[in-house]
């Protein structure tokens, strides 16, 4: 029996280098022909979705090999934007039934549909229900942007608002002997209090629904104008509503199958459909000696030392990578603005502080102009980060603010005790075990760790106060407090709503480009090429992540919520259904 088992072993294994060598060959082989797209007369261009637009990009070989690469988002801009001026691209069809794309990357999504709109082409949208039985606000709200929706019949709409579900845990960390201490600077700033609270505060309703208002109103505004709703808010407390009621209450086209939508289009002279992962292999990208504009993107939780990425697709901020990026865009030749791009909650103030520094010093070195472009979050030490910029540019919904400080320890002296746990401690200084998970904090630790707090919170203030001219006293705009784009607008804490294209043509005005000359735009971080993702498989990364994701059987999403406690940032473990 050992012996067959040694031998079955033995044969898992050489199938395994087998699948990884066969692997490796097709991904060489997709990567040498990657730019050999072909694109006819008369070509609709396909949208799925469902697929991942990251805005780092596809990041390894296993992405590629298990059919999960993505399309960097930017790309996805750039490539809706050429196809309005390409001749052979007469439309754009979206398959739009369930994305992760984010409220902020939706509405620059929208903005590039209305610009491939404004060249005289149409713009479709074919869905088998937004949202699985409701929660499918954000893909009917993209949906609206386009020329015609059409619709799989007996089908839904969950155009059913905003629902936002908060866990409270101190009665079951009471009953396990787990003490959390917590301290916040100020009242807004809530993330903690899942673990701190039995029930929700007067201040984190207030700011629970203050989001959820602030969303719907954006959302709500738009989706009136763009389909002729006069009553949106009888729409939605009456949904999800079928396929069929939506056509009769105006909020899709037509019901019909995708075979059948796409031999329609035929009749208006669409003869082929090209799907987009093709047609942005064929979007190139300035290079040479031209004026230069670098974007980086950070994108993530912030935190010190390297940048990574996790199995379950949480994205870290490695301070000092960003640093390296940055050394790098300095030594750029004819470099003229930077452009840097924040998606991110928060996370560790000292490295948000260094990234901060970092481009105040490029800025200072090259004189150079910073334009921060705010994707679905720049809050917490997001916003931290972005306040180094000269010009903030957010989306309306973006999520951003958020200016206080949180920090503090669970305590487990209880729960050691109920499962017959003794420790001893052995310490030289009296403050030496001040962030022990085995003792409370004393009287003077709780003073020495309240002051580091208010050090952090009042230079966080007076990095806001130093580069923002705000009308309004601090109070009134931080203690925690977390704002909307379209809110952050009014209260100056940025200085224009838009996307990926205002900030590029922001920059290129700040640096005194010629509109019609042409530029160089280099992303940063680098994008890995084969032979790096290649040489991550071989050592076996790509493999453990994989072994990890399928062995997983707690739900991703709710394993991101609580794995975020261990950062300062604005994204309490709340669940946001839309």
């Amino acid at each position: 029996m050992k012996k067959i088992w040694k031998a079955a072993k033995s044969f898992c294994a050489v199938l395994g280098v087998i699948v990884i060598i066969v692997g490796i060959g097709a991904a060489v082989m997709a990567w040498l022909n990657r730019d050999k797209v072909y694109i006819p007369k008369n070509t609709a261009v396909m949208i799925d979705f469902s697929q991942n637009f990251s805005e780092i990009g596809e990041q390894s070989l296993f992405d590629e090999l298990s059919g999960s690469s993505s399309i960097k988002f930017s790309r996805l801009l750039q490539a809706i934007e050429a196809a309005g001026y390409d001749n052979r691209v007469k439309a754009l069809i979206a398959r739009l039934d369930t994305t992760d794309l984010d409220l902020a990357q939706i509405e620059d999504v929208a903005r590039a549909i209305r610009n491939f709109q404004s060249s005289g082409k149409k713009a479709y949208v074919f869905s088998q229900g937004f949202g699985p039985l409701g929660q499918g606000n954000r893909e009917y709200y993209l949906a609206t942007f386009f020329d015609k929706i059409y619709m799989q019949p007996h089908t839904t709409i969950g155009l059913t608002g905003v629902s936002i579900e908060i866990p409270f845990l101190r009665k079951l960390l009471d009953k396990l002997g787990v003490t959390p201490e917590f301290y916040t600077r100020y009242e807004y700033k809530t993330a903690m209090m899942s673990l701190t609270d039995t029930k929700i505060s007067q201040e984190y309703k207030k700011e629970m629904q203050n989001l959820a208002d602030g969303i719907m109103t954006v959302i709500k505004e738009d989706i009136k104008n763009n389909r002729n709703i006069a009553d949106i808010d009888v729409v939605i407390n009456q949904a999800p509503i079928s396929a069929e009621q939506g056509l009769e209450m105006g909020l899709i086209d037509d019901i019909m199958y995708l075979p059948e939508l796409e031999n329609m289009l035929k009749d208006e002279n669409i003869e082929h459909f090209t799907d987009m992962s093709d047609y942005v292999q064929c979007i190139k990208l300035n290079e040479g000696n031209l004026p230069t504009i670098a974007y980086l993107t950070l994108n993530g939780i912030i935190d010190k030392g390297q940048s990574s990425n996790d199995f379950d697709g949480e994205y870290v901020i490695g301070s000092q990578s960003v640093a390296t990026d940055i050394a790098q865009i300095a030594d750029l030749p004819n470099l003229k603005a930077v452009i840097v791009r924040i998606n991110s909650p928060g996370g560790d103030y000292n490295a948000s502080d260094e990234i901060y520094f970092a481009l105040k010093q490029l800025k200072k070195e090259k004189n150079v102009p910073i334009i921060v472009s705010m994707g679905g979050y720049a809050a917490s030490g997001g916003y931290f980060v972005a306040l180094a910029g000269d010009k903030l540019i957010a989306e309306p919904l973006t999520v951003t603010g958020s200016i206080g400080v949180l920090g503090g320890k669970v305590e487990l002296s209880k729960m050691w005790h109920k499962l017959g746990v003794e420790w001893e401690t052995v310490q030289t200084g009296k403050n030496a075990d001040i962030l022990s998970f085995n003792k409370p904090f004393t009287l003077q630790e709780k003073q020495i760790f309240n002051e580091s707090l208010d050090e952090i919170y009042d230079d966080f203030t007076k990095k806001v106060l130093e580069n923002r001219h705000l009308t309004l006293s601090i109070d009134k705009v931080a203690r925690g407090r977390v704002w909307l784009g379209w809110q952050a607008l009014r209260l100056g804490l940025v200085d224009d709503i838009g996307g990926y294209y205002d900030a590029l043509n922001t920059a290129i005005e700040m640096a005194h480009i010629n509109p019609k000359e042409e530029i160089a735009v280099v992303e940063y971080p680098k994008s890995k090429d084969l032979s790096e993702k290649i040489s991550e498989l071989l050592l076996g990364k790509g493999l453990l992540a994989a072994d990890a994701f399928m062995h997983s059987s707690v739900d991703i999403r709710y394993l991101r919520l609580f794995k975020r406690l261990q950062y300062d940032t604005v994204t309490a473990p709340f669940s946001l259904k839309m």
